[in-house]
C-alpha cells in the first residue's frame, strides 16, 4: 500500500465480485490506487453510509449473473 492507495484497498468487498483479474486490475488502477476520493464506494464509506456489495467505483451497480 503507498500513500496515495484508497485506505479500504485490502477491505473493500468489490474485489470478490470481479472474477477476472485483467477487469480488476483496470478499477484498481483507476481508483483504488490512484484518485479514490473519486470512488462511490470510498465516498459512502467516508458519509458513514452503508456501501452496496454490487456498487461499482463509478457509481453504477453490478448487476447479478444472468440478469439483463
Amino acid at each position: 500500500m503507498t500513500p496515495q492507495d484508497c485506505p479500504h484497498v485490502d477491505t473493500c468487498e468489490m474485489y470478490s465480485l470481479l472474477k477476472l483479474a485483467g477487469t480488476l486490475r483496470a478499477w484498481k488502477a483507476r481508483y483504488c490506487c490512484a484518485d479514490y476520493q473519486r470512488c462511490a464506494r470510498y465516498q459512502l464509506n467516508a458519509e458513514g453510509k452503508p456501501v452496496p456489495v454490487n456498487l461499482m467505483p463509478s457509481g453504477a451497480y453490478l448487476k447479478p449473473a444472468g440478469q439483463q
